[in-house]
């Protein structure tokens, strides 16, 4: 899919001080209600800008960081182990997530589920590319809560998929009842700070409901008596075509943070959006943008 390469304007970091951030998240909220219609990212154009998005922030390789030390060391050795993946998208965390754990498991099985068809394309061919032994991949190219596969699974894990379903205590009690006995839930959720705080105004627009963030799954589990395990990962996004003004990689990287098509947006909001931006990113001595891209990890056990 070609960007349009139309003026991309400069975020200017620090010309916004980050007390005027709540000021002009208000402000956007309000254009937002009188704005017509969003226009959604179409499966192509996600598949484009998410994997331009991982690959600018480190958060990805921290969360392998965390199965590598938190899951990896408790996979039983010389015996199958299962594994899905909600909301698989590309495969790009999935493919070396299961070379971490292919070592110790005879065979690795390995199921992806995602409704977006060009992420699940993308998933067969990168485990293709990747030449697994001794994993064996599937992918079902549906709901979560279409899928068929009865498990049961030694993990389930959700990473940035719960933002889009109509019930997170639905979508969390069919993974829970996917596990294996003694196996592991593990979802990884963004808090409402900062950047996501700017997805939400466009979530809960697109969407038509309040977008749950990680302080609403902590409270999901305790009403539920759900004994779980909560960290954080910490991590940066890398924003400097943003900040510089990159028609192209900026374009995709804003497409990308609000999810819709943002060169569509009307000009008051577009300059809201990056006015919002601006007060949140900080430059690295070496001249790079960055906006802090935290995410929180809940672990549960069956």
């Amino acid at each position: 899919m070609l960007l349009s390469l139309a003026a991309m304007p400069s975020l200017h970091p620090a010309a916004a001080s980050p007390a005027a951030a709540g000021e002009l998240l208000a402000r956007l909220d309000e254009a937002l209600a009188a704005h017509p219609a969003l226009t959604p990212l179409d499966e192509e154009r996600f598949l484009e800008t998410h994997v331009l998005y991982e690959g600018r922030s480190d958060q990805q390789g921290q969360i392998l960081r965390w199965f590598a030390d938190s899951v990896a060391p408790a996979v039983p050795e010389g015996r199958p182990y299962r594994v899905l993946s909600v909301g698989c998208g590309s495969g790009i965390l999935d493919v070396p997530l299961a070379r971490a754990l292919a070592p110790r498991a005879e065979p690795l099985r390995y199921v992806g589920v995602d409704p977006n068809v060009a992420e699940c394309q993308a998933f067969s061919a990168r485990f293709a590319e990747a030449d697994l032994p001794g994993v064996e991949v599937t992918v079902r190219p549906c709901l979560f809560e279409e899928l068929r596969d009865p498990g049961p699974f030694d993990l389930v894990h959700i990473v940035h998929a719960l933002y889009y379903v109509p019930s997170a205590a639905a979508f969390l009690e069919q993974a829970r009842a996917l596990l294996a006995p003694g196996g592991r839930l593990v979802v990884f959720h963004a808090p409402r700070e900062e950047m996501n705080a700017l997805a939400a105004c466009f979530y809960d627009k697109q969407y038509g409901r309040p977008t749950l963030f990680a302080d609403e799954v902590a409270e999901l589990c305790r009403r539920r008596d759900w004994e779980h395990h909560r960290g954080r990962v910490d991590a940066r996004l890398d924003v400097t075509p943003l900040a510089d003004g990159d028609a192209e990689l900026g374009l995709a990287l804003r497409d990308f943070i609000v999810q819709v098509d943002s060169a569509a947006l009307s000009p008051a909001v577009q300059k809201l959006v990056d006015g919002y931006l601006a007060a949140i990113t900080e430059r690295a001595p070496d001249g790079r943008a960055f906006i802090a891209h935290p995410v929180d990890v809940f672990a549960l056990t069956n």
